[in-house]
């Protein structure tokens, strides 16, 4: 589940192609679907197959968090990936994503998006990982 309905303008700086900081093997080309959201498409060196996520922002207590899920045709319930997104400059965003072991459930967005306004400041919260990703061209 989403944490809100698109309503978040989508940021400029993302637009562009990006790899992580600590490997370059996979790419992710990042461009607008819509004023809300980004289209971002996952490439690996050496290998032809890509995977296409579409994603939008929502802000929660002054933090971004982007709604991120694999555009699949054929599939009508998606399956919503949270990452708390921090844009540290125009070459360098980082991405965390929210814990999976969260064990409550939601049955709506504004359910989803309380919690995660009581709860975002716990260190159970976000998983261990922060994932780097710097611009390689625009």
């Amino acid at each position: 589940m989403p944490i809100d309905a698109p309503g978040v303008k989508l940021n400029p700086i993302l637009i562009g192609t990006w790899q992580e900081k600590t490997d370059s093997s996979t790419l992710y080309q990042v461009s607008s679907q819509d004023i809300y959201t980004c289209k971002i498409i996952e490439s690996h060196h050496g290998n032809t197959d890509t995977k296409q996520y579409l994603a939008y922002a929502s802000v929660v207590n002054g933090s971004t968090f982007l709604n991120l899920w694999e555009d699949q045709p054929d599939e009508s319930n998606h399956t919503y990936m949270l990452y708390r997104l921090d844009v540290k400059n125009e070459n360098s965003v980082t991405l965390v994503e929210v814990t999976e072991n969260i064990d409550e459930q939601f049955t709506s967005s504004e359910q989803l998006k309380k919690f995660i306004s009581g709860n975002m400041k716990n260190s159970y919260f976000f998983g261990k990982e922060e994932t780097e990703l710097i611009r390689v061209g625009k």
